[in-house]
């Protein structure tokens, strides 16, 4: 949610940036008649896994008699990569293709990004949008756990999509509790009801996530966003000093065993909205070292790859030879202008 907000302001302060630089796009003639249409503005992907990536074509089409010029593409966010370059030319009466690619998040729920497309003939910007679902084999109804306004427990059912019976091993790490079932006597099933509950700290980052861990190979852990008052842009307020922060909060490293590192990587995005983005701390992106602030496993930094307002943080987490079963380690990752927190879950088993 969070994440969806920032978004959405980088967007309309990029092409409000992208205005002032050019007057005559601050203001368009209310005389210019768009001649460009997307023949189709919307593409959705529907149901995809979560960490994939999803390629969609768009048509500029130029019903016009005289040829239009693209100033400029921007996208809602950086999970979209749009092959449409300035200076790209809809000929008149023709038609110009581009192509756009959404990389879904590895956490479950919707997701959407758009491109502001603006022209040199003066009419207003052209909008494509790419539309997704990421979910696992395992869904969740709700997708998120609902405790706003002093809620402190609720229920959630799960499913699996092939209707093929799965256990649930743990809540968020504790014995499941369940509604209308006993696992001591009753046989897996393919849909549980779940009771959850959540109170958020009196200090301190409050859990984002309640996650869910089953025996399902490919669905081993389902995370659901924790809705409070405490989890949303409260959640981490040293981001604005410290000038940047962690889009997607949660690392999923699944299945892991005692003693043996696994590869991660997190994505972390500059971030300064009193100065509509400006970079001006630009020691915010070297990163100086992961570390994992749990005695359930240890975390190494292995290389941080700087691209544009991002830096992708290479680490390794090793889970403690004595640790089996449901893993939630804070990791800590400190750059020259500051330290921020990540969680990492996984479920260890030999």
């Amino acid at each position: 949610m969070v994440a969806r907000i920032v978004s959405r302001r980088l967007v309309i302060l990029a092409v409000a940036a992208l205005a002032l630089a050019m007057p005559s796009l601050a203001r368009p003639s209310a005389h210019a008649a768009a001649s460009v249409e997307l023949v189709a503005p919307t593409v959705d992907f529907g149901r995809v896994r979560p960490g994939s990536s999803h390629t969609a074509t768009f048509v500029l089409r130029n019903s016009g008699a005289a040829p239009v010029s693209v100033r400029a593409a921007v996208p809602s966010c950086k999970c979209t990569n749009v092959g449409l370059e300035p200076g790209a030319v809809i000929p008149a009466g023709g038609e110009f293709s581009f192509s756009a690619t959404l990389a879904v998040p590895t956490t479950p729920g919707d997701k959407d990004a758009k491109i502001q497309i603006v022209l040199d003939d003066g009419s207003a910007p052209l909008v494509a949008q790419m539309k997704s679902v990421a979910a696992l084999p395992i869904a969740a109804s709700p997708a998120f756990v609902d405790a706003l306004k002093g809620k402190t427990s609720g229920t959630v059912t799960i499913r699996s999509e092939d209707g093929k019976p799965f256990k649930v091993l743990s809540t968020d790490g504790l014995t499941p509790v369940f509604l209308g079932f006993d696992p001591s006597t009753d046989a897996p099933r393919a849909e549980y009801t779940l009771v959850w509950s959540f109170t958020p700290p009196a200090t301190g980052d409050p859990r984002l996530w309640w996650i869910v861990a089953t025996d399902r190979e490919d669905a081993p852990l389902v995370a659901l966003r924790v809705r409070n008052e405490a989890t949303g842009s409260k959640a981490d307020m040293a981001r604005f000093e410290r000038h940047w922060w962690v889009p997607e909060q949660l690392v999923l490293a699944n299945r892991a065993k005692p003693g043996e590192p696994v590869t991660l990587t997190v994505d972390l995005e500059h971030y300064n909205p009193k100065a509509r983005g400006a970079v001006e701390r630009p020691e915010w992106a070297a990163v100086k070292s992961v570390q994992g602030l749990s005695t359930g496993a240890t975390a190494s930094f292995v290389k941080a790859v700087p691209e544009g307002d991002h830096v992708a943080v290479t680490f390794t987490l090793t889970p403690s030879a004595s640790v089996s079963g449901f893993l939630w380690v804070p990791v800590q990752v400190t750059t020259d202008t500051g330290s921020g927190i990540v969680p990492v879950v996984a479920f260890v088993a030999r």
